[in-house]
């Protein structure tokens, strides 16, 4: 992680170990730039010339020192103009912070140049500075550790008003702490990560940044009738954790937000077992809980004017003599009775419960719930988009906007009365699973059955919680933390910030 981000004129400088400089496809560095020297722009106009560098997204190519004046130069690739965005911003940092790490360098600078930012540089530093932590993330538990980081230093030279762009800094540094924060918990064992030890490190960040947190075990949720949590809990011998936690209580004219996550942190299928198959990732869906304990402290840190609660229920999925049973009914803490058709369907079940709860003893103005909960929303949007379903268009709306503005894209699948009409059950008021047709759609149908009437946003993030080898840069192998950025500028939006 990054140690230190100072603000710096903008030029190229001698005072860091390397200066990267982002460039668009054709961007060949001739066009006059006050922040560049007639020598460095000249061996960027050679590497175009040479088709040595295009501009590619994420291509990077590391240039000798043009001049005295300068450091060695760093050009890394912002692909096509017209498509830049956070999300390509973010990405190419990620990959200039690898390539530098890399050759072991210590301190960087970039230059943010205001041709490549657009109206508001403070945008692009945000975006970068977040992307570049987020590619020297590590995780690892080997008795052989490997090579720490050399890069921990990083000066953004840019002609962005500087107010603007140390907020952006410090808001990017949240982000990335707290991101990193959700990547530890969804790369860890399960062995490690049980709902006790989850709960435990959840309490603790709370603790940390003045963040009211209560965790309830088993006889407190059966004192509430939570039917759903405790019935998929029944199979483990890893007793379940429900995590209340409360920001903002000061601010109390101010909208409340109420944040539900998925924390299951070991998810077998139970009884209607899994494929063995990549049945190991199955460690990081409780990624859902986490991205909402990170969010939440994150408000916490940037002091957000709102109220913000948070319910994550933590469990494990596991078949056993006494576990959930195809064919059994559950009775969740809404009174409301399920029928279970498979116990793979299990993380509907606990933000069920979850949601009733956070209702009947809050009564929040809205609720978003993230979640690992669908592999089908995989199949459908792929690893960078997550899916988004909801009852309240314009609260919806403002989720996907927030996606747009941090890089974190989702997309809307419809939720109508079809689908809403197919979660009835037969023998009880619901049924956990109707098929595979819509399988995602229909999931989110049984949970919006427990928001009711109140404005509620489902998160689907299945698809985009995990990377493999071949992902983007600024998302390493493993947990991406996606969803951090994503719900926190939710709540800005919301807090009007």
């Amino acid at each position: 992680m990054i140690r230190s981000v100072v603000i710096k004129p903008y030029r190229i400088s001698s005072e860091e170990d390397a200066v990267v400089v982002p460039l668009c496809r054709g961007d060949d560095g001739r066009a006059s730039d006050p922040g560049l020297d007639r020598a460095a722009r000249a061996a960027i106009a050679a590497e175009y010339g040479k088709r040595a560098f295009s501009g590619s997204l994420g291509e990077t190519l590391l240039l000798p020192a043009p001049s005295r004046r300068s450091a060695p130069l760093l050009l890394v690739g912002l692909g096509e103009r017209a498509g830049m965005d956070a999300e390509t911003v973010a990405i190419a940092a990620g990959a200039a912070a690898r390539a530098l790490d890399a050759r072991r360098v210590r301190s960087a600078g970039v230059l943010v140049r205001p041709r490549v930012a657009g109206d508001d540089p403070s945008l692009f530093v945000g975006a970068f500075v977040k992307g570049f932590a987020l590619g020297l993330y590590r995780y690892h538990l080997r008795q052989k550790r490997p090579r720490a980081t050399s890069l921990h230093r990083l000066a953004v030279r840019t002609e962005a008003a500087r107010a603007r762009a140390v907020t952006a800094v410090a808001r990017a540094r949240v982000v990335s702490e707290h991101a990193s924060f959700v990547r530890d918990l969804v790369n860890a064992p399960s062995n490690r990560l049980t709902p006790t030890r989850m709960a435990a490190e959840a309490a603790a960040l709370c603790k940390k940044h003045g963040v009211a947190c209560r965790v309830m075990g088993r006889r407190e949720m059966e004192r509430e009738g939570m039917g759903a949590i405790l019935g998929v809990a029944r199979g483990s011998v890893e007793a379940p954790r429900l995590l209340v936690m409360e920001y903002g209580r000061r601010h109390a004219k101010a909208p409340q937000v109420c944040l539900v996550g998925k924390g299951v942190t070991f998810d077998s299928g139970g009884i209607s077992l899994k494929p063995w198959e990549k049945m190991n990732e199955m460690k990081g869906d409780m990624a859902g809980g986490a991205t909402v304990v990170g969010a939440l402290t994150a408000a916490a840190r940037l002091g957000l004017p709102l109220r913000v609660l948070g319910v994550v229920p933590c469990v494990e999925n596991m078949p056993d003599a006494g576990a959930l049973k195809p064919g059994d009914v559950i009775t969740t803490c809404a009174g409301k009775t399920v029928e279970i058709i498979t116990t793979d369907a299990e993380g509907r079940l606990i933000l069920a419960d979850a949601i009733a709860f956070a209702r009947r003893r809050f009564a929040p103005d809205v609720i978003v719930d993230f979640a690992t909960l669908t592999g089908a929303v995989l199949v459908a949007l792929g690893t960078r988009i997550a899916g988004v379903f909801g009852n309240s268009q314009p609260h919806v709306d403002r989720l996907l906007e927030a996606g747009r503005e941090v890089g974190e894209p989702a997309w809307q699948l419809p939720l109508d009365e079809h689908f809403n009409k197919s979660v009835e059950g037969d023998i009880a008021d619901f049924k956990n699973y109707s098929g595979r047709n819509g399988s995602s759609i229909t999931a989110a149908a049984l949970i919006g059955k427990f928001a009711e009437d109140t404005p509620w946003i489902h998160v689907d993030i299945a698809g985009t919680f995990w990377s493999d080898s071949a992902g983007p840069p600024h998302h390493v192998r493993g947990a991406t933390g996606y969803g951090v950025d994503l719900a926190l500028r939710f709540l800005e939006r919301t807090a009007g910030v």
